[in-house]
């Protein structure tokens, strides 16, 4: 009698080989590209879901005249809006101002150049511009700040010839 039922079960058109008492089958998912020799996962791990989540792309639209009205899309105080908005603070970081810029060229004058300023300058006149670079960028670190040394010096060679021409 057991072998019958076991024969019925196995031709029951409800059920299938992989559903085991009243369990749903899991949903295999396809082979990943980087591992197609590997076996599908059947779970999916909190991780790789979040992974997964991208944030939403909102679009930026053109504020509406407030109505007055409290409630409502446009709610809200009517006011004028304004013509030009301010540039905010943090875009303007590493501006010199004039004030400053104009306080740097005092000093410059009453100090003077330091020894590897002067240097460079010497490695300029002699035509030895890749040499002044590379001592540049020996002193100062980096070597975007080697070469805006060595401009701020082909200035300083550039202004000492027209003060001496005039």
């Amino acid at each position: 009698m057991r072998a019958a039922s076991s024969a019925t079960l196995a031709l029951s058109p409800n059920r299938s080989p992989t559903h085991q008492r009243g369990r749903p089958t899991k949903t295999l998912q396809t082979p990943s590209r980087f591992y197609p020799h590997r076996r599908p996962s059947t779970r999916q791990s909190p991780s790789s879901n979040h992974r997964r989540r991208q944030t939403p792309v909102t679009t930026v639209e053109m504020a509406q005249e407030r109505s007055g009205i409290v409630v409502g899309l446009n709610k809200g105080h009517k006011t004028t809006p304004l013509n030009t908005p301010k540039t905010r603070i943090s875009r303007t970081k590493g501006q010199s101002s004039r004030r400053t810029a104009f306080v740097r060229d005092i000093a410059r004058e009453v100090v003077g150049l330091a020894p590897y300023e002067r240097r460079i300058i010497e490695l300029l006149r002699n035509t030895q511009d890749k040499r002044a670079r590379k001592l540049a960028k020996k002193r100062l670190g980096t070597f975007t700040r080697g070469k805006r040394k060595v401009e701020d010096m082909q200035r300083v060679i550039a202004e000492s010839r027209r003060v001496a021409g005039h």
